[in-house]
């Protein structure tokens, strides 16, 4: 027998569907949201990483994403290089500037911004900042692929979406659609290359989502995952599968696939999150899956 016929397997057809896999579970990244908002922590990463949980043998978040706390302080820098199609980022505090290639980006708390991966990416803080980073490096690690090198990469263009014209957009929603009940009333985030796809990344979603004090978002379920990093999170909270999960300012909370899902405002002010989901990836497929349940 040569090499390649023992390289090969035969599974039998009721096996054909069973890949033994670990699920994607509800999680809250509380540890690594105070380590990341202490102001002791110094300029640095800090991975979101449940490889662990989901049996994988490279850092994940969830099968397709990864994210992280970008910590720069006051006066620094950082620099990484990440091997992923593109970096969407979320500034959560302070402000600065970050740069990859010919591309410089100013930024400021509440702003999104999109770089191509796969380049050496440098932020500098004007005042103590702290970013949130998506990637979908799990995905090429899965693939055993490189990514593109930002000067060749053709799908992923640099962008900036200023905070001011986010919330005056998220505005425009709330004036046409009222206090009635949706998935999600959300301002969609997407880059000329992906604007048939709505979308930044090929693989990756990400939009704005708001909901009104005391309202109550219509449980529903999707086949994509969804990290949900909350922005105004005072007496909100989420219910996932049944649980109830509570909002922590700043933390990622991660809506395993195909899970039933609300969100409930009890607080005085408007709802507010950052929401990046592997969507894109399902609507090329033509299967979103999604679905009201009650």
């Amino acid at each position: 027998m040569n090499a390649a016929e023992r390289d090969a397997i035969f599974y039998v057809p009721e096996g054909a569907f069973s890949r033994g896999l670990a699920d994607v579970p509800p999680y809250v990244f509380a540890d690594e949201q105070r380590r990341a908002l202490d102001p002791q922590c110094p300029t640095g990463l800090v991975p979101l990483d449940i490889s662990n949980l989901l049996g994988t043998a490279y850092p994940a978040t969830t099968p397709v994403l990864l994210a992280r706390y970008v910590v720069v302080r006051a006066g620094e820098s950082l620099e990484h290089a990440f091997e992923a199609t593109g970096e969407i980022y979320y500034v959560a505090r302070g402000a600065g500037m970050s740069g990859a290639g010919d591309t410089r980006i100013a930024w400021r708390a509440g702003d999104v911004f999109v770089l191509p991966g796969a380049s050496r990416t440098r932020h500098q803080a004007e005042t103590d900042a702290v970013l949130v980073c998506f990637t979908n490096e799990p995905e090429l690690a899965y693939a055993g692929v490189r990514a593109p090198e930002a000067r060749h990469n053709a799908v992923v263009a640099p962008a900036y979406f200023d905070a001011r014209v986010i919330d005056e957009k998220l505005g425009l929603v709330h004036q046409r659609t009222g206090p009635q009940q949706t998935a999600g009333k959300s301002v969609i985030f997407a880059t000329t290359p992906l604007q048939g796809m709505r979308t930044m990344l090929p693989s990756i979603t990400a939009a704005m989502n708001t909901l009104e004090p005391g309202g109550d978002q219509r449980p529903h379920r999707h086949n994509a995952v969804a990290l949900t990093l909350a922005i105004e999170s005072e007496g909100i909270h989420s219910k996932i599968a049944g649980q109830q999960v509570d909002w922590i300012p700043f933390g990622v909370m991660v809506t395993p696939p195909q899970a039933e899902h609300s969100h409930h405002n009890r607080g005085s002010r408007m709802m507010k999150s950052f929401v990046v989901q592997d969507g894109a990836l399902y609507y090329q497929l033509r299967n979103p899956g999604f679905a009201w349940t009650a």
